[in-house]
């Protein structure tokens, strides 16, 4: 899979997110009851929805440089296991959040879905102990290694929930895949003559 290639889900991903918070901006609307309620029947919407939805401009900026790095490296490094990963970070995030979260406050944005991915990325490389999984997982360490503080309960708007539940289903998805079979891009681009 080519780079080109491997940037369309996670760039169409950013795209839905900006389309949404200009729809906002425009009609001057708050799409935030499209959230994870955390146990409210209404708050399940946000299953799907939540990745989506933005509470500031700051917070849609702050979103889309990692999911566009992030998410590219997983396509184009695991292509037979990206969608798998990318589902389960995008759904099950916001399906923990909902099951766990504190009462009250909705939860929007893509964070759960990026700590999934950066969390998938270096545990990966930990359970497969393949060279090049290993050497991804120093890269994303060296560029998103901060993260880690993000999982930790703070004061303020953040969803801290978020982070760490898309870590946790991250870190099982890493778990879960590590003995599939190999993503190497030998395989994935062979043609026939």
């Amino acid at each position: 899979m080519t780079i080109g290639e491997s940037i369309l889900v996670p760039a169409r991903m950013i795209f839905l997110m900006w389309v949404f918070f200009c729809v906002e901006f425009i009609l001057d609307m708050d799409f935030g009851w499209l959230g994870v309620q955390p146990r409210e029947i209404e708050g399940l919407i946000g299953l799907l929805t939540a990745p989506l939805v933005h509470g500031n401009l700051r917070h849609l900026v702050s979103n889309t440089l990692p999911l566009l790095f992030l998410g590219t490296l997983l396509y184009y490094f695991y292509p037979k296991k990206a969608g798998i990963v990318f589902t389960a970070c995008y759904v099950l995030s916001s399906l923990l959040v909902w099951l766990f979260a504190a009462t009250g406050p909705t939860h929007v944005g893509a964070s759960g879905l990026i700590y999934g991915l950066a969390s998938f990325l270096v545990f990966y490389g930990i359970f497969s102990r393949e060279f090049k999984a290993i050497l991804l997982s120093i890269v994303v360490i060296v560029f998103y290694g901060s993260l880690i503080y993000g999982i930790l309960p703070q004061k303020g708007p953040i969803s801290w929930e978020a982070h760490l539940a898309g870590s946790v289903v991250g870190l099982g998805a890493a778990f879960l895949l590590r003995g599939r079979s190999s993503d190497n891009s030998s395989s994935d681009s062979q043609t026939s003559v």
